[in-house]
């Protein structure tokens, strides 16, 4: 890796103003269509706030997931979270709604 790209990618890290894209590579470029048809997609962070997170779940699960995601033509997120929006009506259903207050084992959560 050469010093431009070095120091593309640390300011891109560090948030300090980035070189021209007149100096970066040509391969390090995201073309403008490109860019735009993928946030045509995305909804607005107004109406819709998400977050990122990582957990471990069981592999037959997951490809279970995957596999539904596939077949529905869903992305994985939108499976997960309305998995999780069910398990929660659910939840609130037996136990009230939830406050944060920790009560027991997760098996018996649903």
């Amino acid at each position: 890796m050469n010093n431009k790209n070095l120091d593309a990618l640390f300011s891109g890290l560090t948030g300090t103003p980035k070189t021209s894209t007149s100096e970066m590579p040509s391969a390090n470029k995201v073309p403008e269509a490109a860019e735009k048809a993928a946030n045509t997609g995305r909804q607005s962070s107004e109406s819709v706030s998400e977050e990122r997170f990582c957990t471990i779940v069981q592999s037959a699960n997951l490809r279970k997931i995957r596999i539904i995601a596939n077949r529905e033509g869903l992305q994985i997120k939108e499976v997960v979270n309305a998995a999780f929006e069910k398990a929660i009506k659910s939840y609130e259903r037996k136990n009230g709604p939830v406050d944060g207050r920790m009560k027991g084992d997760a098996k018996n959560l649903f």
